[in-house]
């Protein structure tokens, strides 16, 4: 996507003790093949995190600036750069609050697409790696943390501003954020209006009562070829549209499975967005402990793999090669 307004601000704040110290960028940074680069992956970051929550701008908090920035912007009441500094600076107001350290740079950068514009929200941190100069000695040098991306936001400017939906803002964090979590949240002022866990347990459950009514090997067939469709909608950040799948799942009758999901849904909807660790729940069983580690397909309990749950022991049949070549080895040994 074009990339219309990009800027970033630094904050650094070693200690909870004193106040963050911001240095602040006057123009707008130039998109050349660097900050393309750099904002593609951090897009890709986020997009592929499984720790993304949706929602709204919560409208019971009156005190929230970021709706009324925002409508200055849209109105082209306020510039750009105006824009991201008075929202680094109501960062850093809710950040003295707290005893919380904080370092890195707030990026702010808009998109212009066809079919929607989008705001993003980044924090974005560094770490420190060794270098060999132009002099050929070695120094420390900086580096952005692509891997570890700090809490990060997608609003989708085009849904919020015509009311189109009520899930225009996502939300992610990095798991190292916890104690930022909060300021992040009230800083936006965000609200859930999505439960991707429930939603995803409800619409497999409706796979499984539509599985029952197929034979078992297309039953098999037809929930895995359902799990990888939602798995790579998850990966590239998109819902799962059931008109879609429905025609994925079967093209000589592309409404039908979508018509079920109508009738077995308890709130209406046309699209799901898929929460990673319950699909990969659904078609895997797996656990660890300190020496033994299991993971197996969910269709071969009952038949290759047999659960006897009042001596909680696992009965397996037709072993991977592998494991069996190195078991009778160590036996015969």
């Amino acid at each position: 996507m074009p990339v219309s307004a990009f800027i970033a601000h630094q904050i650094d704040r070693p200690n909870g003790a004193e106040p963050a110290s911001v240095s602040f960028r006057d123009d707008l940074m130039t998109i050349d093949d660097h900050a393309s680069q750099l904002l593609n992956e951090l897009k890709q970051v986020f997009a592929t995190r499984t720790s993304k929550r949706y929602g709204r701008f919560d409208p019971e908090r009156g005190d929230n600036p970021f709706p009324g920035l925002l409508r200055d912007l849209h109105k082209q009441q306020l510039p750009f750069n105006s824009f991201s500094r008075k929202l680094a600076e109501h960062f850093v107001a809710l950040l003295d609050g707290v005893d919380v350290p904080f370092a890195g740079h707030l990026l702010v950068w808009q998109e212009d697409a066809a079919d929607a514009q989008w705001l993003y929200l980044v924090h974005l941190q560094h770490q420190t790696g060794l270098v060999i100069n132009n002099r050929l000695e070695i120094s420390e040098t900086a580096y952005a943390d692509l891997a570890h991306a700090g809490f990060s936001a997608r609003l989708n400017l085009t849904q919020w501003a015509d009311n189109l939906s009520d899930k225009y803002l996502t939300v992610s964090r990095n798991r190292g954020d916890r104690f930022l979590q909060d300021i992040f949240l009230q800083w936006l002022g965000f609200t859930d209006t999505v439960n991707v866990t429930a939603d995803t347990s409800e619409f497999l459950n409706i796979v499984e009562a539509y599985a029952e009514q197929l034979p078992e090997e297309k039953s098999k067939e037809y929930k895995s070829r359902v799990v990888d469709f939602c798995m790579e909608q998850e990966k590239s950040g998109e819902p799962v549209v059931y008109k879609e799948l429905s025609y994925y799942l079967d093209e000589a009758e592309p409404a039908r499975f979508e018509s079920f999901v109508r009738e077995h849904q308890e709130t209406p909807r046309d699209e799901l967005i898929p929460d990673k660790n319950q699909l990969r729940k659904y078609v895997r069983f797996s656990g660890r402990s300190k020496d033994l580690s299991i993971q197996f397909a969910a269709e071969l309990l009952g038949a290759q793999v047999e659960f006897d749950a009042a001596n909680e022991t696992l009965l397996i049949r037709g072993l991977p090669k592998p494991l069996l070549q190195q078991l009778k080895r160590h036996r015969k040994d």
